[in-house]
Formats: C-alpha cells, sequence, structure tokens
C-alpha cells in the first residue's frame, strides 16, 4: 500500500458521522421536527430519545479525529481556513436564496429574512468554533508534544472533573455552552491525540461497542429526566464518542478509494444539511417528516429521508467542485499567511 494512501476505517468513521448529523437533524425541533412533535409514551416517543442519543456523539467523533490526525503539525494554514468560509458562505447564500425565491417563498413574508440569510451564510456554529481550533492547533501541539505522559494525563483529568463531570451532574459554572463552544473542542482535540501518540492500534471491538451502546442507554434513559443529557459535554456523550472512536479505529480496513472518496464531502454535506431554510424543505416539504412524527413508519422514513438528503448533498457538492472548484482553490491560496508556534 502506497505511504501516502490513508487506511479507510477513520474514513468509515467520519461517514458514519455525518450521517449520524443528518440523523440529529430530522429530530431537530426547528428541522426535521420528531423531538418536539412525538406523543410522550409513545413508542415513536422513546425510539426517538434512543436513537438521538447513539447519534449525539457525532460531533464529538470528527474533534477527537482531527486531534488524532493532527497532533504531529508544527504549522497550519490559514488558506484551509479561509476554504471553510468560502464554501459556508457559498452554500448559506446559494441555498437561503433558492429556497426563499423558489421553495418556500412564505419566507419572504419575514420581516427578519434577509438578516436570517446572512447568518446562515456567515454564522454556522460549528464551522467558526472548529476553525478557531484549527488556528490554535500548533499551539496546543506544542503543549502535547512538551509534555510527559503522566502530565498529560493530569492534564485531562482536570478536564475531565471541572468540565464534563461538573456541568453534568452540578451546575453550568465551569462550561456553560453545553459543550459547543472552544473548550470541548479543545478537550477532545487533546484526547485524540493522545490516543495516536500512547495508544497501539487494538482489535478489540466488542468492548468499546459494548461501552458505546451502555453509555447511549444511560443518556437516553438521563434524556428523559434531564436537558443537558443531550449536551455534547455530558460525561456519557464523551465516553461513548471516545468508545466508538476507539471501535472504528480497531477495525482493520485497507485503503478503499470509495469510502475515502465519499469522505471527502462530510463538511459540505454537514454544510447543505444544516442550512435553515433549505433543511425545513429538505426533511418536511421533500421526505415528509411531519407525516411520521406519530406513524408507524417512522423509522423507516428516517433511513429513507436520511440516505436521500446524503445522496442530494454529495451531488449537490459535486456539482460546485465541477463548476467552482479552481476558483475556489485560487481564491484560498491567495491567502498566504501561516500560523506558527
Amino acid at each position: 500500500m502506497n505511504k501516502k494512501e490513508r487506511k479507510s476505517n477513520i474514513e468509515l468513521f467520519r461517514i458514519l458521522l455525518i450521517l449520524m448529523v443528518i440523523i440529529l437533524h430530522y429530530f431537530n425541533a426547528e428541522m426535521g421536527g420528531a423531538l418536539s412533535h412525538t406523543i410522550p409514551g409513545t413508542i415513536n416517543y422513546y425510539l426517538v430519545h434512543l436513537i438521538e442519543s447513539l447519534c449525539i456523539v457525532a460531533v464529538n467523533g470528527f474533534i477527537l479525529i482531527t486531534g488524532y490526525f493532527s497532533y504531529k503539525k508544527g504549522k497550519v494554514q490559514v488558506a484551509k481556513v479561509t476554504n471553510l468560509v468560502l464554501i459556508m458562505i457559498f452554500w448559506g447564500l446559494l441555498l437561503s436564496l433558492i429556497t426563499v425565491l423558489f421553495l418556500r417563498p412564505e419566507n419572504i413574508k419575514n420581516k427578519q429574512v434577509i438578516k436570517d440569510i446572512i447568518m446562515a451564510a456567515t454564522n454556522q456554529w460549528f464551522v467558526i468554533v472548529y476553525c478557531i481550533l484549527y488556528l490554535l492547533i500548533p499551539f496546543l501541539n506544542k503543549v502535547i508534544n512538551n509534555i510527559n505522559q503522566n502530565s498529560y494525563k493530569m492534564l485531562l483529568v482536570i478536564g475531565l472533573v471541572f468540565f464534563y463531570l461538573w456541568p453534568s451532574f452540578y451546575t453550568k459554572i465551569t462550561e456553560s455552552d453545553g459543550g459547543y463552544g472552544i473548550i470541548n473542542f479543545v478537550y477532545l482535540y487533546f484526547i485524540g491525540a493522545y490516543i495516536k501518540k500512547y495508544h497501539e492500534d487494538d482489535k478489540h471491538i466488542l468492548s468499546p461497542l459494548i461501552i458505546y451502546i451502555g453509555c447511549a442507554l444511560i443518556t437516553a434513559l438521563a434524556s428523559l429526566k434531564m436537558g443537558r443529557a443531550w449536551n455534547y459535554n455530558f460525561i456519557f456523550n464523551l465516553i461513548g464518542s471516545v468508545a466508538l472512536f476507539e471501535l472504528f479505529r480497531s477495525i482493520n480496513i485497507k485503503h478503499n478509494k470509495v469510502i475515502n472518496k465519499l469522505a471527502t464531502y462530510t463538511f459540505a454535506v454537514y454544510l447543505i444539511d444544516v442550512n435553515n431554510f433549505f433543511n425545513i424543505y429538505l426533511y418536511r416539504t421533500l421526505f415528509h417528516s411531519n407525516n411520521y412524527w406519530n406513524n408507524n413508519g417512522m423509522f423507516l422514513n428516517l433511513i429513507i429521508t436520511t440516505i436521500g438528503i446524503y445522496i442530494i448533498c454529495i451531488i449537490l457538492e459535486s456539482l460546485r467542485v465541477l463548476l467552482f472548484g479552481k476558483l475556489f482553490k485560487w481564491l484560498s491560496n491567495k491567502v498566504k499567511l501561516v500560523v506558527e508556534a
């Protein structure tokens, strides 16, 4: 196998994670809507809580991957951040305008529509926080590569106690953003880097699978009583995300061109699916998720919707790359700045 060819187990993990994100959006109260419309006490209600709890680890998983592959970098190119931001703005503006003008024109009556379109194009939370993390990579790596393993463990323990255990069971004073901010991203980066630096590849699949499912079941039960159970920094979501990452790290999949190619669409799939205007059209108009909130066919509709949206997003991104890929690359490469610690 060529040294430059990356094994496909982690790339398959990326694909699973983005499918999980689509599922989370299917349930999201303001997107697919199931979480706020299923009748409490019904099978669908408990099914939604279980699947939500299985998928809530998705965002954490992406950041673990970043730490796993990036901990040796001494510098990063700002051009990469520029490219991510350009793609965010492109899809934010284009999808919002298409939806407002053609697919759901009733949105034009909204007095805030212009502001909402601008926000959709420039303020996607994951992109912003991830770009900050990316620019911090050389400085984080300076820490990672200049402390011994015992000090590293102590750093992780302190973070675990104050940023996960404390806000999970006590007050939110140590981390009030539910894990949506830079603290969680930095901590997950440190975990991903620690795994790569100090843990050899395992072949044990069963134990991390049991831990992941166990954490999801605990989260599902907790979600019936605790609003914070679906926070990204809820302790069982942290443990579950690490366990699922370890599961895929243990799977031996040699370089697979199809898997690796599909994995390259992950970021764009997220940006297309998360658009506030377009996703309501996708979930509720195109795939009729609202007709299945309290219907026996909800699980089947969830599967069809998830696969359908994933394919649509890949087709749209393929068209962007075909038509504008060189332009985006040219614009990004105009930024010559390098961040180095």
